[in-house]
């Protein structure tokens, strides 16, 4: 005891004994920290550097409470023990610019992480020294309590727990708002080790500007989601990664990946959907929405590779192309799966633009198959590429389409797209006959400028202008039409021979094409008098005519 004392006198040690309760305080004052420790409390001994507390706790049968709160804008915390404890962020802003986590807790047990209720608490490291995470635990990890945690990695990781991390039903929210690699990260890497999970039941978290991928459950881990929301915005990594399943079972899911062979999901095993809604969007090249991964040696999990769908709402948007390099091609696909596909209830709604696939089956050694026996599975094709992930502006267009002056109530066979110049700024989504949204995106540079449409129609392979009935413009934030009085989107239908344009193919459109062939006056709408296609107006397009009309 006496040598813990001198060193604690020599690291400038402040401590205070209270009345008895289980509660320590950590407090920081900007170049100070206080650490108060109750009477009744002599196994656990604070020494202190300025604002660098380390606690020394030697416990084995007690769980005390670690309150943490103030602002420093170069401190730290670490915690060393055996035994389990709760620590309590009740109000603390605290940033290590020396290099090393902000808060590490080296105990190896369970650690409660209290988000003390109406507090907002945010940790940062710095760009230097060998830590694993700004937020490190050596240990399990569960998270509880209605305040909020922002959280920046500067070096690594986010917040990184050796074992498991686990957000009780009550968390508030978490927010990484930025981190080098991943933003959250769990795994031990022990072979069917249970304690090896990101487990979320509730609460709120946002993941954004990582370098790496927004959970990464490691080294055999899995991914469970029960309940929450979950928003992962990420520029080069995947959003969900485990090394064996992931299993969503509630919640709302909303994942954005931006870079190129991404995927929005991706497990090493299986991945499980019975619940809750998900909504993934994929913009890079090469990228997956969902990927089912099968492995067959010489990895974390061997085989495997299903996705099982039995209930919730699946949405995956896929906007990449193909990822093309000097030896080989990486396909972008919606949901890839190496062995099966099965679906016995849930909704599945897949877009997929220009070459992109809606999904594929099984791999190189393996003849992937599926089965649909409840639910829907819904695909739509757009065939325009879509750039719009770097767009800071957007806006919302309410609109219908008519076609020689007939709604349509059917969108299944046709793509309505928005443009400005030759670039597609948005896509038209038709869930309802009464109308379809399109959300157009842009930047500085597509403020005010004039927003055209187009329609491309499945069923002749055939691109139509669409003329609206009131001028569009890009703004930021705006919309236009609106549900009940939707912007009217105008076009003419191709019809093959159809030269003078007037719905009929009969001899009249003969005249018409002989007439423009001579050079002789007369409307002629070239896309339907060049029946056979070839670019030109000829001889060939007055015989085709006339077979048509013939009905041959």
């Amino acid at each position: 005891m006496k040598k813990i004392t001198s060193i604690a006198i020599l690291l400038m040690l402040v401590m205070t004994r209270m009345p008895a309760q289980d509660v320590i305080v950590i407090e920081y004052n900007g170049s100070t920290a206080t650490v108060t420790v109750p009477d009744n409390i002599p196994d656990v001994i604070p020494v202190v550097n300025g604002t660098n507390v380390t606690i020394i706790s030697n416990t084995t049968q007690k769980e005390y409470t670690y309150q943490v709160k103030g602002a420093s804008t170069d401190g730290s915390l670490i915690i060393n023990g055996s035994y389990k404890l709760t620590l309590q962020l009740a109000g603390v802003t605290l940033t290590n610019a020396h290099g090393g986590a902000v808060i590490d807790v080296e105990c190896g047990k369970r650690i409660a992480v209290e988000l003390a209720d109406g507090t907002v608490n945010t940790l940062s490291d710095a760009a230097m020294g060998s830590q694993k995470a700004a937020f490190y635990i050596d240990g399990h990890a569960e998270f509880k309590g209605g305040g909020t945690l922002n959280v920046y990695g500067k070096l690594k990781h986010a917040i990184r727990a050796k074992e498991y991390v686990e957000l009780k039903g009550s968390t508030g929210t978490i927010n990484v708002l930025g981190a080098v690699s991943d933003g959250i990260h769990c795994g031990k890497g022990k072979v069917n080790n249970e304690n090896n999970y990101f487990l979320m039941k509730g609460g709120i978290v946002n993941v954004f500007n990582v370098g790496g991928d927004g959970i990464d459950s490691d080294d055999y881990g899995v991914i469970r989601i029960e309940g929450g929301t979950l928003s992962l915005n990420i520029k080069d990594g995947d959003g969900l990664k485990a090394d064996s399943t992931v299993t969503i079972n509630g919640g709302k899911i909303n994942i954005s990946v931006k870079g190129e062979d991404c995927k929005g999901i991706r497990a090493n095993y299986a991945v499980n959907i019975a619940g809750g809604k998900t909504n993934i969007i994929v913009e890079g090249d090469g990228s997956k929405g969902i990927k089912a991964k099968r492995y067959e040696s010489g990895s974390t999990v061997l085989n495997g590779g299903e996705l099982n769908i039995s209930g919730g709402e699946i949405s995956v948007q896929c906007n990449g192309k193909n990822l093309y390099t000097e030896s080989d091609i990486t396909k972008c696909v919606a949901v890839s799966v190496d062995t099966d596909l099965k679906q016995t209830a849930g909704d599945v709604y897949i877009i997929v633009f220009d070459e992109a696939l809606a999904y594929t089956l099984g791999g190189e050694t393996y003849q992937g198959s599926e089965t649909h026996t409840g639910g829907t599975f819904n695909i739509r094709q757009v065939p325009w590429q879509v750039k719009t992930k770097d767009c800071q502006y957007d806006m919302t267009a309410y609109v219908v389409v008519s076609n020689n002056d007939e709604r349509l109530t059917n969108y299944d066979a046709v793509s309505i797209g928005a443009f400005i110049g030759d670039e597609c700024v948005g896509y038209g989504i038709f869930d309802e006959e009464d109308y379809g949204v399109i959300r157009i995106k842009g930047n500085d540079d597509a403020l005010a400028q004039s927003v055209t449409f187009k329609l491309y129609s499945f069923s002749d392979q055939s691109e139509y202008n669409l003329t609206p009935n009131e001028t569009v413009t890009f703004q930021e934030n705006a919309s236009m039409g609106e549900p009940s009085n939707p912007i009217v989107l105008n076009y003419k239908m191709k019809l093959n021979g159809d030269a003078n344009d007037d719905g009929e193919v009969n001899a009249e459109d003969i005249v018409a094409i002989t007439n423009y062939i001579a050079g002789k006056d007369g409307d002629v709408t070239e896309e339907n008098a060049d029946v056979n296609g070839d670019g030109v107006v000829n001889i060939a397009d007055i015989i085709a005519v006339t077979h048509i009309i013939l009905g041959n």
